[in-house]
């Protein structure tokens, strides 16, 4: 099974299934989606490197799925 995917009844959607303007919370992003550790992911938005989260409400914070799509496809693209 793919690591972006999820089975089972309390399944999350998988990140490949959501829409561009959906939201994607830290524990669905790391390391599932993005392969690194919480404070690389904070230092890489520090450094804009990544996208910046939406605080959405207290407590709440998410990244734009769109956002984060074109970080991966411009990561991936880079590497080749």
């Amino acid at each position: 099974m793919s690591p972006r995917t999820s089975t089972g009844p309390k399944a999350k959607p998988s990140f490949d299934s959501l829409p561009d303007g959906g939201y994607v919370r830290f524990s669905q992003l790391v390391p599932a989606v993005v392969p690194a550790s919480r404070s690389t992911l904070w230092r890489w938005v520090k450094a804009r490197k990544f996208p910046a989260p939406a605080k959405l409400s207290d407590g709440v914070t998410a990244w734009r799925v769109g956002d984060v799509r074109a970080f991966l496809a411009a990561q991936e693209g880079g590497t080749k």
